[in-house]
């Protein structure tokens, strides 16, 4: 069985979390989890690798590149989450207008 090189390895993370990244901008956050459970696979590949020791520092501007990129979905996501936050609130608010409604109505 051929062993994949670490190098292979980090160059398919690094693609795959671009790829994750442009899910993050299209708010597909279903594919984006989903890459994101196979690049977890081969992170962990990765580090289990028997030369990963000794490559590390190889691989350390790819690995950054990564970190940059997951960066930006990270930031992403973040805004995603507040807007949710704020259309909930909104929802919240506009449930309890329409049972204030509905009380002063039936007075």
């Amino acid at each position: 069985m051929l062993a994949i090189s670490p190098q292979s390895h980090a160059q398919h993370i690094l693609r795959i979390s671009y790829e994750m990244y442009v899910h993050a901008k299209q708010s597909d956050w279903n594919a984006f989890t989903e890459l994101e459970a196979t690049r977890r696979q081969i992170i962990d590949a990765l580090f289990a690798h028997p030369d990963i020791d000794v490559m590390l520092e190889k691989l350390a501007k790819t690995l950054r590149q990564v970190v940059a990129i997951d960066n930006k979905s990270i930031a992403l996501g973040q805004r995603e989450k507040q807007r949710l936050g704020r259309e909930m609130h909104g929802l919240k608010q506009h449930r309890q207008a329409a049972q204030v409604y509905q009380l002063v109505s039936m007075n």
